[in-house]
């Protein structure tokens, strides 16, 4: 009889891990050449992924990623990610602050200086609407993908000849495409921001609901809507911004793998904590016995019978070595006599895992994408929250690293963030031009310069 060769097939996967189930076993491999979703990004194959219009619904529109789909791509990536969304979040309230204020600029023995300033007619406006969320979610977008889309709604004084803007809009940046500049018999080749004059928006990964607006110029004149884009210019693009952290998206794609990885070894790889060695007379002599109680059983029923024995008898073991809750693993194997008729006993042998050795390397491993991934994010580790080999910066390290992070890290996410509010308040407030919306940053001091009772461990 000729024994039916069992299938191989993949029982799980996480990165380039696979899986397989081989019958006799079950082993894990490890591809070198990896196939992941952000591959395109970092290879020379996407280099000219904007370089050629793509239609959506109908429209030509700038292609965002080699599959138009860059910003669910990156979303994807850090909703798994187990120190991303921390950064960013962190990154976030650092540069909002106790969040945007106005002020104008003053000039204090040559030095430009900020005066905060309370101003009525401006906050009526902006208490008809939820500046404060548009504000985040634009700031938000902005530390994801280095822009932000907003909708400027006009109020209905725009049909009178007197342009106003009602409120603004933050769109989500997955929902929004610019629009390839040209006509019906041709596209203009190496379009520059300024061709831009249209953006499209709805579900573009279906085509559905969407809605061309015109692109805000500063020039308004009879649309009730229009959508600019701001952002941060990213070198050799020159349509759209991509990610700050965009080099570090593989670190990200590994770190998020590892905790997988081990998840799914343990549960398929054999982690056995004990083998067990049954004597082949043992179930020899079982097998007689029911040959010899059951003469009318075929060869199949006697199989299964003494398959139900060897089952039992592993539960019965499985139950006194590994306990109710598993906590540990054995297989069983059968010892034959040999020649010389050594004796069949049982045995129990602990197996050598280095399970020390295996959870060391992926420790290792995580380390480096954490830490590769931490710089890409562009935020000290001890403003990140991150603790390395078990140690925290001090408070001066921290406070230093603020300083810094106000000094050099703010100001042009700050312009790009407000500058759609900053060109509302100027459009609705023509006479206020001398005043601007910025991030109010309450001044961190060291503490040794704080009075006793004024330092922050006395007032917690």
């Amino acid at each position: 009889m000729v024994k039916k060769k069992t299938e191989s097939k993949i029982v799980d996967r996480a990165g380039n891990v696979r899986v397989v189930d081989c019958g006799v076993g079950t082993i894990a491999v490890a591809l070198s050449h990896r196939t992941g979703q952000f591959s395109d990004f970092l290879n020379w194959e996407g280099f000219d992924w904007d370089s050629d219009p793509e239609s959506v619904g109908g429209v030509r529109i700038v292609p965002w990623g080699p599959r138009n789909n860059m910003p669910q791509q990156i979303r994807d990536l850090l909703e798994k990610n187990n120190i991303g969304p921390g950064i960013i979040a962190r990154k976030l309230g650092l540069i909002y602050g106790q969040g945007p204020q106005l002020y104008r600029t003053v000039f204090t023995e040559g030095e430009p200086d900020r005066e905060w300033v309370e101003d009525e007619d401006v906050m009526a406006w902006l208490r008809t609407w939820n500046y404060k969320e548009y504000t985040r979610t634009a700031l938000n977008e902005y530390l994801h993908m280095n822009g932000h889309f907003t909708r400027y709604v006009m109020a209905k004084s725009v049909r009178v000849g007197k342009p106003r803007i009602a409120r603004l809009d933050c769109l989500p940046t997955k929902d929004c495409r610019l629009v390839w500049p040209g006509d019906s018999e041709g596209y203009l080749q190496n379009p520059m921001p300024r061709d831009v004059r249209q953006v499209l928006v709805g579900d573009i990964a279906r085509s559905r609901a969407l809605r061309l607006f015109p692109i805000w110029d500063g020039d308004p004149d009879d649309h009730e809507a229009y959508v600019g884009y701001h952002r941060l210019g990213s070198f050799g693009r020159t349509l759209y911004s991509i990610c700050s952290f965009h080099g570090s998206l593989p670190w990200l794609e590994n770190a998020n793998d590892i905790s997988e990885i081990v998840r799914i070894l343990n549960e398929n790889m054999i982690a056995a904590a004990y083998i067990v060695h049954e004597p082949a007379a043992y179930w020899e002599q079982h097998r007689m016995q029911l040959m010899e109680d059951h003469p009318d059983w075929a060869e199949g029923r006697l199989n299964q019978e003494m398959e139900k024995m060897r089952e039992n008898i592993t539960k019965k073991l499985a139950e006194v070595m590994a306990g109710k809750k598993n906590a540990g693993k054995f297989f069983t194997c059968v010892d034959f006599t040999d020649d010389r008729g050594n004796k069949q006993e049982w045995k129990v042998e602990p197996i050598d895992m280095n399970i020390d050795k295996y959870i060391s390397a992926q420790q290792k491993i995580s380390k480096i994408a954490d830490s590769a991934s931490t710089s890409g994010f562009g935020l000290a580790a001890s403003l990140s929250n991150i603790i390395i080999d078990g140690k925290s910066d001090s408070g001066s390290q921290m406070l230093y690293a603020v300083k810094l992070f106000f000094a050099a890290d703010t100001q042009v996410a700050e312009d790009i963030v407000l500058e759609a509010l900053n060109n509302a308040l100027h459009l609705n407030f023509p006479k206020k031009k001398d005043l601007q919306f910025g991030f109010y940053h309450k001044i961190i001091q060291k503490e040794d310069n704080v009075s006793a009772g004024e330092r922050a461990i006395n007032n917690v």
